[in-house]
């Protein structure tokens, strides 16, 4: 059967749809234009051929498609590889210390470091540290203090704490008025692992902080 130059039409609209199907790589769209050129070019009528430059600006559609793929299939190998070194790097943040967001962490007999971030100075700062019943146990007074980081640190043995889960208060008094601040808890990088679905690299710390973003973490040593 002869294909007329309105079927020859048809074919060529739908080289959108072969460029376009799922699972095509560079080489089988290419495949799919030569064969689709030659179907044309043995089915055209003869009476009515068609235009030369119709297969130029097919090849020339094909052409960018298949760049297009090849760029693609590129960024995905470089992806693969940025991501297999980030594991590496951060494979070598485990065993060192890591100081991250928390206001709730778990205690033996080893003192724990921690900071309080303050926007702005303030005529006092205090540190409440309470138990797992809501109780103050102890209350850390560090005074005035400027603007930036204000380092503490909570002893087991000189705050008179029994080994287990606390929660960690700062607050903040200018005058009248009274908030709290922001609090960070040092603690030891247990593990690094990735997760594919976010492609997120997590850390998990010990001290009960569990696991967050290593984008988290604030300063390591």
């Amino acid at each position: 059967m002869n294909v007329t130059s309105a079927s020859n039409g048809s074919d060529i609209a739908n080289s959108a749809d072969v460029m376009n199907s799922p699972g095509n790589d560079a080489a089988a769209i290419k495949n799919e234009f030569m064969t689709l050129m030659i179907a044309q070019i043995k089915n055209q009528d003869p009476t009515n051929p068609i235009d030369g430059t119709e297969y130029v600006t097919q090849l020339a559609q094909f052409s960018q498609v298949e760049s297009l793929e090849q760029m693609r299939a590129n960024q995905s190998s470089q992806m693969v590889m940025m991501e297999n070194l980030g594991i590496v790097q951060s494979a070598n943040l485990v065993g060192k210390n890591a100081m991250v967001p928390a206001s709730e962490f778990s205690i033996d007999d080893t003192p724990l470091d921690g900071k309080v971030y303050l926007g702005s100075a303030v005529e006092n700062l205090s540190i409440d540290l309470v138990d797992e019943f809501g109780d103050v146990v102890h209350t850390i007074e560090l005074g005035s203090q400027e603007a930036g980081d204000t380092a503490f640190t909570i002893d087991p043995a000189a705050h008179g704490l029994a080994p287990g889960d606390y929660s960690v208060v700062a607050n903040t008094t200018n005058g009248e008025d009274t908030a709290t601040a922001d609090t960070f808890i040092k603690a030891e990088i247990e593990k690094i692992h990735f997760v594919s679905a976010s492609g997120m690299m997590m850390a998990e710390l010990g001290n009960g902080l569990g696991t967050l973003s290593v984008l988290e973490i604030s300063e390591v040593s």
